[in-house]
């Protein structure tokens, strides 16, 4: 994790050095720059945080910025290099491991018919599909695993 955080804060650090240069040195337009070292701040406190799906989602949104502010101009062509291996190896650095999902509901287990007569006992029949088991038991037989 400490790691990340260090990776998060080179950038940062890489993003406010170039801010400011001079007519000799190569700078990032500042309001660009404010806008990526927000953005790497964001990541870093994910990290801090403990959530690294948040820090990965951040960091590609960083590396998209980084390539919108490249295209536009906002970060010098000799910089432009530097800022994208940056922020793409920020991108590498975090991995996101969703926790694992609940395991599915179990269905409740299922329980045997309980079959009576028609005087409310339990079925004390022999097994044997005779006249008289048939006679005793008429009312349980519509009972679903009932004779």
């Amino acid at each position: 994790m400490k790691r990340f955080c260090i990776a998060a804060i080179a950038f940062a650090c890489l993003l406010l050095a170039a801010c400011g240069g001079t007519a000799k040195r190569a700078s990032i337009k500042q309001p660009a720059a404010q806008r990526l070292a927000d953005e790497s701040d964001g990541v870093a406190a994910a990290l801090q945080a403990g959530d690294p799906c948040l820090a990965a989602t951040r960091a590609k949104a960083l590396r998209s910025q980084v390539e919108a502010a490249i295209s536009a101009g906002s970060i010098p062509v000799r910089l432009a290099t530097d800022a994208r291996a940056a922020s793409t190896r920020l991108v590498s650095t975090i991995t996101c491991t969703p926790a694992p999902s609940p395991p599915p509901a179990t269905p409740p287990a299922a329980v045997a018919p309980t079959c009576t007569n028609g005087g409310g006992r339990a079925q004390q029949g022999d097994g044997q599909d005779n006249q008289n088991d048939q006679g005793d038991h008429a009312h349980a037989r519509g009972q679903k695993g009932c004779k």
